[in-house]
């Protein structure tokens, strides 16, 4: 994907015109606020002239109202697309740009064939940025063209800024949670069902590589075992799970 076609993207997701920007954050902007090895991030991995500013979701252009709390502030959600050469370095980047910017994030990051999208929920600092706490990554395997099919602006949580930014994320997780495990059942932050897999798949993949790694065969046996409850559990909840909400 050499260059991302913001105008049509935005369309897609019938986002408002209002909340449209397009336009490119020049690096000069940001580059005095970041610290060496910041620096040496951004400009390891990020294209230049690569960041771009895509739209600002606040009330003054949409009608939803903002939230604040002690812990968490919502008055103006940046969205943001990062043009990079490795989507594996996404999540580093983007605690770069929350630790500049004072608002909550979405950052679209796209190399020359694959998108990863980023968000986070967050706390607020002493000196009004804001610290990223869970960083939520869909991964490559959802395309940009079903995010454009199954993601629309009007059909989100418009509740305040906050439900809106968290209905963003579930509903990609929605669509990873579909193409990984071809479950359609919707997901929630509170409880996260493609989480729960995703651990699961985890903790197989690691009790077979330490079964392949041992050397006495009573435990790769029960290394074995253990991957095997695991594979149970987890095909037992997408059997428990598959086709609701299809």
């Amino acid at each position: 994907m050499k260059q991302m076609n913001e105008g049509q993207l935005l369309k897609a997701l019938s986002f408002p015109k209002a909340t449209q920007i397009i336009r490119t954050l020049p690096y000069n902007q940001m580059e005095n606020k970041l610290t060496a090895a910041q620096k040496k991030v951004i400009s390891k991995y990020v294209v230049s002239r690569g960041i771009r500013i895509l739209a600002a979701i606040q009330t003054s252009n949409t009608n939803i109202e903002g939230f604040e709390s002690e812990t968490e502030r919502f008055d103006s959600i940046i969205f943001l697309s990062v043009h990079v050469n490795d989507l594996g370095k996404s999540t580093q980047i983007y605690k770069v740009f929350m630790s500049i910017m004072p608002n909550p994030l979405v950052i679209l990051f796209f190399d020359k064939t694959l998108t990863k999208w980023v968000f986070a929920t967050h706390q607020k600092k002493k000196d009004g940025f804001l610290e990223s706490n869970v960083l939520y990554e869909v991964q490559e395997i959802v395309t940009l063209q079903q995010v454009e099919e199954c993601l629309n602006f009007e059909n989100l949580n418009k509740t305040n800024l906050k439900t809106f930014y968290e209905s963003w994320i579930e509903r990609l997780l929605q669509l990873e949670l579909q193409s990984r495990y071809s479950i359609y059942t919707p997901v929630s932050l509170q409880n996260n069902l493609l989480e729960k897999l995703v651990i699961m798949d985890a903790k197989i993949n690691d009790y077979v590589k330490q079964a392949k790694k041992e050397t006495q065969l009573n435990k790769r046996i029960e290394l074995q075992q253990a991957a095997n409850k695991v594979k149970l559990a987890k095909h037992a909840l997408i059997e428990k799970e598959q086709g609701n909400g299809k």
